[in-house]
Order: structure tokens, then sequence, then C-alpha cells
């Protein structure tokens, strides 16, 4: 059920880009990537490291993310969403996670990030992907 919820969640709003988000991060969001990122569980030494471990792994399941500019992974076992970017979009390479989880009597989510790109690129997909987030949290409090 919330694997579905995610699902949907996601492959309808990872549809959009807007540029009026590329404003700059608020500070003691971001940290220097340096050396290996765990990214809801899966440990590389960059994004593209990463993205080879999510397809390598049986327990997550590719799925089409309805764009050119991502590429779209979930857990079989926890409510964990990846994305990977590609040669599409500006912010290429990078990962997030989106981790749904059952806390206090709601559900909560946690994201993380990876991004190897120009700063500038990794600023607006992070602020992209805060702007998805918060929609998702309206919608799950039934908003």
């Amino acid at each position: 059920m919330m694997r579905q919820k995610l699902a949907l969640i996601f492959c309808g709003s990872m549809l959009l880009h807007s540029p009026t988000l590329a404003q700059a991060v608020p500070e003691g969001m971001q940290k220097e990537a340096s050396g290996a990122s765990d990214i809801c569980g899966v440990v590389g030494q960059n994004a593209l490291a990463i993205r080879e471990k999510l397809r390598a792994d049986p327990t997550i399941d590719e799925e089409p993310s309805g764009s050119s500019r991502f590429e779209t992974y979930f857990s079989k076992v926890e409510t964990i969403q990846w994305t990977v970017t590609t040669k599409a979009d500006a912010a290429y390479p990078a990962v997030t996670c989106v981790h749904l989880f059952e806390s206090g009597g709601g559900t909560d989510m946690n994201r993380q990030m990876r991004c190897d790109a120009s700063q500038n690129a990794c600023d607006s997909l992070f602020l992209e992907f805060q702007a998805h987030d918060e929609q998702i949290k309206r919608q799950l409090r039934g908003g």
C-alpha cells in the first residue's frame, strides 16, 4: 500500500521542472561530497556507482519514471524510491532517495541526495525535490 502510494505520488510529480526553483539552498543543508555516500542503504563512491548497485540488487526494481530526466528504482522490501538523473538532466550524475515510514501514528519521510554535478545544478535539483516533498507531505496529510 505504501509503495503504491509512493509510486503514484512520484510518477505524477517528477515530470515538472520549475526554473524558478534555481535559488540558494539554505545553509547547512549540503556538504561537500568526498568519498562514499550512503543513500538509503546503498553505498557508493559517487552517484554512478550507487546507480550500478541499484541495477544489480535483486531486491530493487527499475520502473518507468515518465521522464527522460530520471531513472526510478523501488525497493521490494521497504518503502524506498531512488531517483537517478540521466544525461538529459543538468544535475547528471545525481541520485536521491525518499523513504516513507510510519511514525507516531502517521506517515513520515526522509530524503537523501548525492549530486556530483555543478553546485548550481545540484542546488536546483535539491530545491525541485524539496518542493515535491512538500507536495507529498500535503497529500499524505490528506490536503
